[in-house]
Order: structure tokens, then sequence, then C-alpha cells
């Protein structure tokens, strides 16, 4: 038995050229489908990582103000505790409070009549305005 050989196959132009046409077009719709997709993907990466950011900067602003009030609380309650105290009362009653002790007269200065009272300002008095004719000749003519 011998080897029988192949029949001659023809060459076929045509049909050789149609398949890579067919797939080409398959993918170059591939690739522009996945680049466009990538694009998508990267600008929803890129929104989210600002997004993060904002919230990094939103974090940084509240724990700052947070600092700042924990202070001032720690503050209000070292006053809290200072005007509480029975010297503080008892010192404050005496010389702002207008009370007064045991065996003591509370004594209140009065300004003579007619004397202008210590702290307030004279009022300045405010000029006559002008007529309206003098003020539409001033305007027209520019004397």
């Amino acid at each position: 038995m011998g080897v029988v050989p192949a029949p001659p196959q023809e060459y076929h132009a045509h049909a050789m050229s149609q398949e890579p046409r067919r797939s080409l077009p398959f993918q170059r719709v591939a690739i522009i489908v996945g680049v466009v997709a990538v694009l998508f993907i990267l600008g929803d990466l890129n929104r989210r990582m600002e997004e993060a950011r904002q919230m990094e900067r939103g974090a940084r602003a509240l724990s700052a103000q947070v600092a700042g009030l924990e202070a001032e609380a720690v503050a209000l309650q070292t006053q809290m505790a200072g005007v509480t105290s029975e010297a503080v009362i008892e010192s404050w009653a005496h010389s702002e409070g207008k009370l007064v002790r045991d065996g003591e007269k509370l004594i209140i200065p009065i300004a003579p009549p007619g004397a202008p009272t210590p702290g307030a300002p004279t009022p300045t008095p405010y000029p006559d305005p002008p007529s309206p004719w003098l003020v539409w000749r001033e305007l027209l003519f520019g004397d």
C-alpha cells in the first residue's frame, strides 16, 4: 500500500479574503466597546476618588471644629465651677449685686440735679436739611 496523494486544493482568493474581513469588524467593535468601557470605569473611579477627597476634607474640618468645641466646653466647665463657689458668689453680691452684710448700710451716690450722667454721650445736633429748591439749584447750576 502506498501513500495516496491528496487531491490538489484549489486556491480561492475570494474565500480566503472573506474570512479575515468578517472577524476584523468584530475585533474593531470589540476594541471600541472595550475602550469605551475602560473610559467609563476610569471616569467612575475618578468621581469616587474626588468624593473621597471631599469627605476627607470635611472630616478634617469637622475634627477641627470638634476640638475647638471640646476646648470651649472645658473652659465653660472651668468657668462654671469658678462662679458657683460660695466665695465668688458672695464677692459678686457685695460688689455688684448691691447686697449688704450684717451691720453694713448701702449707700448709693446720687448726682445733683442738672448734672450730666457719667458715661452718657452728649447728643450731637443735626443741621437742618436744605430746602428742595436749593438742592435742585445746586444740582442744575452747580453754584
